[in-house]
């Protein structure tokens, strides 16, 4: 063990040298980039697919269902082959169907076909999910200090490349099919480049006791899974809700209300790659409560005085505060005694990802019947959940560990 747990010296209790270890973070950081990439041009392309395929908005969310659907199924099933084969093995599969998916869904003749492919692509991301963030603990734990928001940071700037990706390429004249093929591509030499520098889980440790090979998660990490599902619901409400926020209720023009939603991705971002020094200042608890108080805080100014522009600053400070919570909590969830990285990454995951897609429509369903600020409050109420409860809920969990 480090002598002390700030240094910048990473070790491997493995055995495996400084340079190796190194190599898995820098293996670990394309992972997620490529990751975001892919999420990003499929999501960039989406009003491209619609117009293509003449979708209407409820055929658009088959589609949508059809990816998240095939996540939700994939998860469980990854966090199991963590368990027996490793994180490693699991992200050179899963990637190279994220690739491959990608190139489906460019080339799909017909919508059938097309559903198809989004299906097997939401499988794949899931896999993807799971792999990349038991490999991030696996990095992590070497390390002897949080590394996990850098991990997220750079999802983050993949999704950003993605996006500005598409904008770039589609003005000039490029089409989807080679923008996602040769994206696609890319994914695929990524993951020939990273396989072999990525770290091997001790599978062995984590076998279950007795012949069992299902566990059911203790109740420290359901309540993991809780806070993880708050932090991707307010995710999710603010990255869909923010842009029509501020064209609806602050009445701005459109390229003002985008601003909103980039302010905010760009503080998440920001967040993120500052967040590891943040949590070995401060220590994880410190940082949960003071998440969920910046969440209240800048919230509440956007929603309490509609203002452009204390409205985008409140959303870039929301989103300053959200950035944080999945680092952490999914850092906790690769911690856990009972199931280890990945069944427990996968459990809280699933869970929160299902907050992700259900959050932006609890929000439309209220809005619709008490108006839209009234509605983006509940994020204000979940942050004083998050700031009030999760400090405890870590400790909880960090104490179940010790008992092990």
């Amino acid at each position: 063990m480090p002598k002390d747990s700030r240094s910048d010296k990473p070790f491997d209790a493995a055995g495996c040298s400084v340079p190796t270890v190194r190599a898995a973070r820098r293996a670990t950081y394309t992972m997620f980039f490529a990751d975001g990439i892919g999420f990003g041009i499929w999501a960039g392309h989406i009003p491209a697919f619609k117009q293509k395929f003449q979708l209407s908005d409820s055929s658009l969310s088959i589609v949508l269902l059809a990816v998240a659907a095939g996540s939700i199924i994939s998860m469980p099933l990854a966090g199991q082959t963590v368990r027996h084969f490793g994180s490693r093995r699991c992200i050179a599969v899963s990637i190279a169907c994220l690739g491959l998916c990608l190139v489906a869904i460019a080339l799909a003749p017909s919508l059938i076909l097309f559903v198809v492919a989004a299906l097997l692509f939401g499988a794949a991301k899931g896999g993807v999910d799971v792999g990349i963030n038991a490999q991030a603990v696996v990095v992590e734990q070497s390390y002897g200090r949080p590394i996990m928001s850098s991990f997220q940071a750079l999802w983050s700037v993949g999704g950003l490349a993605g996006g500005f990706l598409t904008s770039a390429a589609l003005g000039l004249g490029s089409t989807a099919p080679i923008n996602l093929t040769c994206v696609g591509l890319l994914i695929l030499l990524l993951d020939l480049l990273c396989y072999y520098h990525l770290m091997r889980d001790d599978t062995s440790s984590r076998e279950p006791e007795s012949g069992k090979r299902f566990r059911l998660p203790g109740k420290e990490l359901l309540f993991v899974a809780i806070l993880t599902f708050i932090a991707l619901f307010s995710e999710g409400v603010l990255q869909d809700w923010a842009a029509v926020y501020m064209r609806q209720v602050v009445i701005v023009p459109i390229w003002m209300a985008a601003v909103a939603y980039a302010s905010y991705s760009s503080a998440m971002a920001l967040g993120r790659f500052v967040g590891d020094r943040v949590v070995v200042v401060l220590g994880e608890r410190s940082v949960m409560r003071l998440s969920g108080a910046l969440m209240i805080i800048g919230l509440a100014a956007a929603l309490l005085v509609p203002s452009p522009l204390l409205a985008i600053a409140g959303f870039a400070l929301a989103g300053l505060g959200n950035s944080n919570l999945v680092p952490i909590l999914f850092s906790a969830a690769g911690r856990d005694p009972v199931l280890g990285p990945g069944p427990g990454i996968a459990t809280v995951t699933t869970v929160g990802f299902c907050g992700f897609l259900v959050g932006p429509a609890v929000i439309g369903l209220m809005s619709k019947f008490f108006g839209l600020s009234v509605a983006l409050s509940l994020v204000v109420l979940l942050g004083l959940v998050t700031a009030v409860c999760g400090p405890a809920i870590i400790q909880s969990h960090a104490l179940s560990r010790m008992k092990v």
